[in-house]
């Protein structure tokens, strides 16, 4: 069985491949802390990466593959801070290059800006704020530490694993118990459920696939569109945005212009299609219904898996 190290399983993305993959492979997960839970995986805190350190944790779990979810593989949507380089991602690529291991990074969406929409891989209407030049540092970074790694730029959404929660249920909370929510219409984005990028990703790992490619939804939204659907699908109520920015200008800043992602050099690689938002929101639901969330949280094991 492939043993797969995934770096980051306290971000989203990190802990829904963890979740996902858990039952075909070995997952071994890394969080920069808090400590993480996720049925049918193996889990610990690496709170600073290291030549050292990456180099201890490659001998202990013996992994074929690393997949790393730092800042930038969390939505943009979310308005984490991405302000500086992440010199763990070169760390963790180095070290992979070193031993012979394949290295996937998940970056951004959010590098981008209009006025032109879906950006392809060679698009370069690239966003001037420091974030984004912060997260085009790292994937140049994590190029020339192994040039035969994989980079996957998304937005992805989707359950969190942290006892806190996270951004989708910051929003259902502030749905179901009516509290204002502070949204931006202007800025849109092609955002997939964390899990089905996760499906996508499969094949693209089993062939050790190099280069960069977008993987994200088939549909151009932006968060104040997002929330409407959300609140559709859980039954609530959808609250009035705390504040609403008019286009007068040209948007600027992070995430605050056009981010969707042309998808058509990964399609045409693996002859597929991207989902609908709609049928990511109905998996969404789901997920909650179907105690796929208590598998996040550790308190329930992958079908066929013994305790």
């Amino acid at each position: 069985m492939k043993t797969l190290l995934i770096v980051g399983v306290d971000t989203v993305v990190g802990a829904n491949l963890a979740a996902c993959w858990s039952e075909t492979a070995r997952v071994f997960g890394l969080s920069a802390g808090p400590e993480i839970e996720i049925a049918g995986c193996q889990t610990a805190i690496c709170e600073k990466a290291s030549a050292e350190s990456t180099r201890r944790w490659i001998q202990q779990v013996h992994p074929q593959q690393v997949i790393y979810c730092g800042a930038a593989s969390r939505s943009a949507w979310e308005g984490s801070a991405k302000t500086s380089e992440d010199g763990a991602a070169e760390a963790w690529a180095t070290a992979a290059a070193q031993n012979g291991i394949h290295f996937t990074l998940i970056s951004s969406d959010a590098i981008f800006t209009g006025p032109w929409m879906f950006h392809g891989e060679d698009s370069e209407s690239f966003c001037d704020s420091a974030e984004a030049r912060a997260i085009r540092a790292t994937e140049a970074r994590v190029q020339a530490a192994c040039p035969k790694s994989l980079i996957i730029r998304s937005n992805a959404f989707g359950w969190s694993a942290r006892k806190s929660g996270g951004w989708i249920e910051s929003l259902i909370a502030a749905l179901e118990s009516n509290r204002a929510i502070e949204l931006d219409p202007i800025g849109h984005a092609s955002p997939i459920l964390a899990s089905d990028l996760a499906d996508y990703l499969e094949a693209a790992l089993q062939d050790e696939l190099i280069g960069v490619f977008h993987v994200a939804g088939a549909e151009r939204i932006n968060s104040h569109q997002f929330l409407n659907r959300l609140a559709t699908a859980f039954d609530l109520n959808t609250s009035a945005p705390k504040s609403i920015r008019e286009l007068s200008d040209r948007p600027t800043g992070f995430a605050r212009g056009e981010a969707s992602l042309n998808t058509k050099r990964f399609c045409g690689e693996y002859d597929c299609a991207m989902p609908l938002l709609s049928e990511g929101i109905e998996r969404l639901v789901e997920q909650h219904r179907s105690g796929y969330r208590d598998r996040l949280s550790g308190s329930a094991m992958p079908s066929g898996k013994a305790a």
